[in-house]
């Protein structure tokens, strides 16, 4: 599918073509699942509330006057349904209630943010994703080997041609995995910028300090999810990361950026059934493009994503509207 007055580039048509065959195969039911971070473990709802910076250039689109607005969180793995392995996790937020000019398709509105628990990503930009995926066409499953894809990290016996950037996200996921933090523990990030202005900032989320303080039990992230509500709301810091430093990168998701960040507001979390919560994250679709103009996604990754995560929303029947109710909604098996 394309995205009306936005071409797809040849490294997208040859990513999304990947994204049908290998990462978004039916199931038994004939469902088709999201291509990436299809686990739900949660979709919950919140509230975030925005304390503007004292800076006034850092006061742009959502973040340029205080407010309140409803919420829904989706916590979710990338690849595993094993908790045990290590994985990236992911945290989605979509809000209701945004004023302003929303970018072309994105509902009116709305604001979502997308991250993950890695500050980069694995690869630099679409080019080289083209590269990435194309190691990983036609796995029967995406196991961690797999992801390890050799063909890809050593594609020669010249140590000045092994990835060692993708080498060293991988290490650093086992290592983050290898801490034990709990999905209300984990520090999320945007790993891609966006339009602040005549500027651009990346998007992190952080949990507050008490998360730390309270052990919460269970089996699985859920589970111990779960147990963490039951003592109490859950709260994470939301900050702007602007890009001050000309050697922070626009286009090079596989970079931090060192870069300060500025907390502007935060989300909050009541007790909730996280288990009741799952089957409406699942009928849901959440993009870094549904989104105001002021926050528009930048570099070739974003390009990317604008189609992937559209064309594997339609494929599989998901709502990107903030749903009216409480309701959880049975996805589509189209």
């Amino acid at each position: 599918m394309t995205t009306p007055g936005c071409p797809m580039s040849h490294a997208t048509e040859e990513i999304l073509a990947i994204c049908r065959r290998t990462f978004q195969r039916p199931g038994p039911d004939g469902s088709l699942p999201r291509q990436f971070h299809r686990k739900t473990y949660a979709c919950l709802r919140g509230r975030f509330e925005v304390e503007p910076a004292d800076d006034r250039w850092l006061r742009q689109g959502l973040f340029a006057n205080p407010g309140r607005y409803d919420a829904i969180v989706r916590f979710s793995s990338s690849f595993f349904d094993d908790d045990r392995l290590a994985d990236a996790r992911g945290i989605a937020i979509k809000l209701r209630g945004v004023e302003g000019a929303v970018c072309d398709g994105a509902p009116e509105g709305q604001q979502d943010f997308v991250l993950m628990s890695a500050p980069s990503g694995p690869a630099r930009d679409a080019e080289e994703a083209v590269h990435l995926f194309a190691a990983l066409d036609g796995v029967a499953r995406v196991t961690p080997l797999s992801l390890a894809a050799p063909g890809y990290v050593f594609p020669s016996l010249d140590p000045r041609r092994i990835r060692w950037r993708y080498l060293a996200f991988a290490l650093a996921g086992a290592g983050r995995h290898l801490l034990g933090r709990d999905l209300a523990q984990l520090a999320y990030y945007s790993v891609t910028p966006y339009r602040l202005g005549q500027g651009a900032a990346k998007y992190i989320v952080r949990p507050e300090a008490a998360a730390f303080e309270r052990r919460a039990r269970g089996r699985g992230f859920g589970a111990r999810l779960q147990a963490a509500l039951d003592k109490g709301p859950i709260r994470f810091d939301f900050l702007l990361q602007p890009r001050v430093l000309d050697d922070d990168p626009i286009d090079d998701a596989r970079r931090a950026w060192r870069s300060p960040a500025i907390r502007v507001g935060r989300i909050e979390i009541p007790p909730q059934d996280v288990a009741a919560s799952v089957a409406l994250g699942d009928a849901l679709t959440f993009s870094p493009w549904n989104c105001l103009e002021a926050h528009a996604p930048l570099g070739s990754i974003n390009e990317v994503r604008r189609h992937a995560y559209r064309a594997s929303a339609d494929a599989r029947g998901a709502e990107a509207a903030f749903p009216a109710d409480g309701e959880p909604r049975a996805p589509s098996t189209r």
